[in-house]
């Protein structure tokens, strides 16, 4: 009888490894996309984002130095499962006026890893790019705001 129950327990198990497999949904194809007025490139209208597969994950800070003599935004990488399999962030700051400016982080990729673009100090918009090993994802599109140090 034990005999029996064991391995009707094992041929259960057997069968949700088997199933577990067929019921993820695909992941989104790393080939982003933008419409010409949603996120064009020079405009300060954000585009739709993606998210990288968790096992090429990367976190990201943005911020600004909030000093209005010297503005000046910060993008850095945080961490993430993607240090070692990632090939390339790339970063695009558009201002209001129109300028573009971009910086590419290579490997080896660091907690803290940073790049620093002079910046207009009312808002910026910032987009950063990842190429994993399953294409390039635009996983940060957003208009930052610039703060100052002294809001009176």
């Amino acid at each position: 009888m034990k005999r029996i129950a064991l391995i009707l327990a094992l041929a259960f198990a057997a069968g949700m490894l088997f199933t577990a497999g067929c019921v993820q949904s695909p992941g989104i194809p790393g080939i982003p996309t933008a419409s010409p007025t949603s996120g064009a490139p020079g405009t300060l209208t954000t585009g739709p984002t993606q998210q990288l597969p968790a096992d090429y994950s990367m976190e990201f800070q943005v911020q600004s130095n909030g000093n209005n003599v010297n503005p000046m935004m910060e993008v850095s990488l945080r961490g993430g499962n993607g240090f070692n399999l990632d090939t390339r962030i790339d970063v695009t700051q558009t201002e209001p006026d129109g300028s573009v400016q971009t910086a590419t982080m290579l490997p080896p990729f660091y907690q803290g890893q940073t790049v620093t673009f002079p910046c207009s100090a009312d808002k910026n918009r910032i987009e950063i790019w990842v190429t994993a090993p399953t294409g390039q994802y635009k996983v940060y599109d957003q208009v930052i705001p610039f703060k100052t140090l002294n809001p009176y």
